[in-house]
């Protein structure tokens, strides 16, 4: 029954997605109204800051009182592209639509690369951040990476040869354009922009993921050494409890939460699984202990950090689905993802954003709730267990 429900849910959230053209609005995206293009405005970082913010925790979708325009941002195209890989395996009997997606996918993230970059990509509206102003399709390696391990699912699961060439294009940027810093000579962390050196650990990860997958498709040692590099970067971060703080060094932002810590696990798994190094793997099971102790409530839903368990997020629901999945935990990953259906998916098949105690906040972003449902609905229904199900 709960393969069947999620099956159906992943088939109206897909089709949410194509009816739209995969468009729509994104938490971060307040500054494509026209007001900021009023001079005054333009260059007023705080208050260009501020009104992110404030349409950032409307409880009322103001984008279209803004004229904020609907975009295709090269993430959600990325994990769209994810998804339709998945389904290759998943729904075979319909392989040659998914695979028609696929083709589309490819081409649409080569005409949204970042300008002046081969294989790198960011966001479709600018954005103000603490430390940095990011305008539009600017590259950031949390993207690249994003968009690359699609790349790389593509190019390993149906032996794609373009996804190959731009997964290895994107590594060779990554390598040799984005900054870094060091810890000591045999720790780095990239930058999470070209334009920042911020030391966030889930984005160094993505780096190293991105690496590692460029070590399995070219068996180039440099990006082995780049990958291990970087890692152990993060592993020199983690607290004693064995968690993983956002960010380290001069960067305040100290805390701990769902989706960031999950990404970090699911990066170290996939650095483990790629390259066979066993250094990480007490760092991976002490962070494995302390997300699922802390970062889930006693009925198994999400928490947003260890202190606070609103919002549930759609997309730590998503991210909840596939780390659950990457350990083995699908009993908690099927748990996870029937919530989200039940409670976050609106009647036209797309995903709210998130629940608080009380309330839903229902505005749907393409790429913060509706693209990760569909890549997360994806890999649960994918697994040998959900196979094994279906059949039975």
């Amino acid at each position: 029954m709960s393969i069947s429900v999620l099956r159906e849910a992943w088939e109206r959230c897909r089709a949410y997605m194509e009816g739209v053209g995969y468009r729509g609005y994104d938490p971060y995206d307040a500054l494509l109204s026209p007001i900021w293009q009023i001079p005054i405005l333009r260059s007023c970082r705080p208050m260009r800051r501020l009104g992110q913010q404030l349409v950032l925790r409307c409880p009322l979708n103001v984008r279209p009182l803004l004229r904020i325009p609907r975009g295709r941002n090269p993430v959600t195209v990325g994990l769209a592209l994810e998804g339709y890989v998945i389904a290759c395996v998943a729904f075979p009997e319909r392989r040659a639509l998914w695979e028609e997606r696929v083709w589309w996918c490819l081409a649409e993230l080569q005409r949204l690369r970042s300008p002046g970059w081969e294989a790198a990509w960011g966001y479709d509206f600018p954005w103000e951040a603490r430390r940095m102003s990011l305008p539009s399709f600017a590259p950031t390696v949390v993207a690249t990476g994003m968009i690359a391990n699609a790349l790389f699912t593509a190019a390993t699961v149906l032996g794609n040869k373009q996804a190959h060439a731009l997964c290895l294009c994107a590594a060779e940027e990554v390598l040799g354009r984005f900054p870094r810093s060091y810890e000591d000579e045999h720790a780095l962390c990239w930058a999470y922009s070209t334009k920042d050196a911020q030391q966030v650990l889930n984005a160094t990860l993505f780096g190293a993921r991105l690496c590692a997958q460029a070590y399995v498709l070219s068996g180039e040692e440099r990006f082995l050494q780049a990958a291990r590099r970087s890692v152990r970067f993060a592993l020199l971060h983690q607290r004693e409890d064995g968690a993983f703080p956002y960010a380290v060094g001069e960067d305040p932002r100290r805390w701990v939460d769902h989706i960031h810590s999950g990404y970090v696990l699911e990066c170290l798994h996939a650095y483990c699984s790629y390259t066979g190094d066993r250094v990480a793997e007490e760092s991976l099971r002490r962070g494995w202990q302390y997300y699922r102790q802390h970062l889930f409530t006693p009925t198994g839903l999400p928490r947003w950090s260890q202190r606070r368990t609103y919002p549930i997020d759609a997309t730590a629901c998503a991210q909840a689905i596939r780390t659950l999945c990457r350990f083995g935990d699908r009993v908690a990953a099927e748990q996870v993802a029937l919530w989200a259906v039940r409670q976050l998916q609106r009647l036209d098949g797309a995903f709210a954003y998130r629940r608080y105690r009380f309330w839903t906040q229902r505005t749907v972003f393409m790429r913060w709730s509706v693209a990760w449902m569909f890549v997360a609905l994806a890999e649960f229904l994918r697994d040998p267990a959900a196979e094994d199900a279906r059949v039975g």
